[in-house]
């Protein structure tokens, strides 16, 4: 007798913690790009620079080799920072928490014992 197929459905709490993780994620790729991107794009300037001055070494056109690279991490920086934006439109806001902090009235704190 052939088992039932399995299923799942995400609760409202699971999708939303789902929908922040990858919000991380991408968060965490449009950063790396940013520094690849600046990167790239300081080897062109440097590119720019030196090419008056040394005309076209095999150093300057290596460097200029590049910009292709910017063109595309550009594309996918820009791609990133739409579903980004996309991510923060649905995610639901949380309300903030109010904690107090320790200790904020100078005195010791309650239950805490020191040895």
């Amino acid at each position: 007798m052939p088992l039932a197929p399995l299923t799942v459905a995400l609760s409202a709490g699971q999708q939303i913690e789902t929908l922040k993780r990858f919000r991380a994620r991408y968060g965490e790729e449009l950063k790396k790009i940013e520094s690849e991107l600046t990167e790239v794009l300081t080897a062109l300037a440097e590119a720019d620079f030196l090419a008056p001055y040394l005309g076209e070494q095999p150093e300057v056109i290596e460097l200029r080799a590049r910009k292709a690279d910017a063109a595309k991490l550009e594309h996918r920086r820009q791609y990133l920072a739409m579903i980004i934006e996309r991510l923060d439109q649905v995610i639901p806001q949380q309300p903030t928490v109010a904690v107090p902090v320790p200790n904020a009235a100078g005195g010791k704190p309650a239950g805490v014992r020191r040895y």
